[in-house]
């Protein structure tokens, strides 16, 4: 007994240290490292970055405005022994350049439209075998879709209604001239949500109507992990939500799980893919906080575990062609 005693003590001595640390400094990120060794923490922001920019970073608030609302949920009916051990759709499907593209959405809490446009240019350009290379704008449908959210976050299921039923325009990231309505909202701005412009940029020669590209329908994928697997390897790249962590900023290569620091929000991205570590299994992931983050963009959670809420809601939505 005084063995355990001794050993909760430990822990709560521990943890409330760690509470008191920096969550970007070099001894958080050091204590990081030293208890575990499925994933290498390392400096992904500067140590001065404020926590109000990191919190705004978050931005899921929840599936739909209606707490009645029920989305359609997908069930496949497959052969389980026809899910690989490995897939990176980025391999499966090269000709689609949306696949390894890692955008940025400042600070801002649009995570939630960033997911939705990346899975989105995703699937037509997979649904066309290639032939549509079309680059959704996250500004459109941040600005645009009154009921989806703003830069303080956003609904998941409005954003793919909105793209079934409204449509989006095209657009690429802050300063890149690409597409209709290319990203404003800049990486060290105050993440102000842009206005509604229902215009292209001058010098694009679509109209904005005629831009417009829309979705057939949406739906929650079972959380099963081989559903969630077969879904991903068919129709492309799925959207996700997560609760995050403090550790999970400074996360830069390997398999990542929860090992320190408090619960600062929830986040949106999409699964590209899934595979083994060190005999760890992961889900391979594409974030929107710019390729200098983690390992180029990307990062691996660890699958099967439902780690950090990561597999409760899987979302997609198909193109109209």
């Amino acid at each position: 007994m005084k063995i355990f005693l001794s050993f909760v003590v430990l822990v709560a001595v521990l943890s409330a240290s760690l509470a008191e640390i920096d969550v970007l400094s070099s001894e958080f990120i050091d204590s990081i490292n030293r208890i575990q060794s499925s994933w290498v923490a390392g400096r992904n922001f500067p140590e001065n970055t404020t926590n109000e920019y990191l919190y705004k970073l978050n931005g899921f608030i929840g599936l739909h405005p209606d707490p009645n609302y029920k989305p359609p949920v997908l069930v496949h009916t497959f052969n389980a022994r026809d899910v690989p051990e490995s897939f990176d759709a980025r391999t499966k499907w090269p000709n689609c350049d949306s696949l390894n593209r890692i955008r940025d959405q400042g600070a801002c809490g649009s995570c939630w439209a960033f997911a939705s446009i990346e899975s989105m240019s995703d699937r037509i350009c997979i649904h066309s075998s290639g032939s549509a290379q079309f680059m959704f704008s996250p500004e459109d449908l941040l600005s645009c879709c009154t009921s989806c959210g703003d830069c303080g976050g956003g609904y998941m299921m409005s954003a793919l209604d909105f793209y079934i039923n409204e449509g989006i325009v095209s657009g690429g990231d802050v300063n890149s001239n690409e597409g209709c309505r290319p990203y404003t909202a800049d990486a060290h701005d105050q993440g102000q949500t842009p206005a509604c412009t229902k215009s292209c940029r001058n010098g694009y020669s679509t109209s904005y109507s005629a831009d417009k590209h829309y979705g057939s329908n949406d739906y929650v994928v079972s959380s099963v992990i081989d559903q969630i697997q077969y879904e991903v390897m068919t129709n492309g790249p799925i959207i996700v939500n997560f609760e995050v962590f403090q550790d999970f900023y400074n996360y830069v290569s390997g398999v990542y799980r929860h090992v320190s620091g408090e619960s600062v929000g929830f986040h949106v991205v999409k699964i590209v893919g899934w595979g083994v570590e060190n005999g760890v299994p992961y889900w391979l992931i594409a974030n929107s906080w710019g390729s200098s983050w983690g390992d180029h963009g990307f990062f691996k959670m660890l699958r099967g575990q439902n780690e950090c809420g990561i597999e409760n809601y899987p979302y997609a939505v198909m193109p109209r062609l």
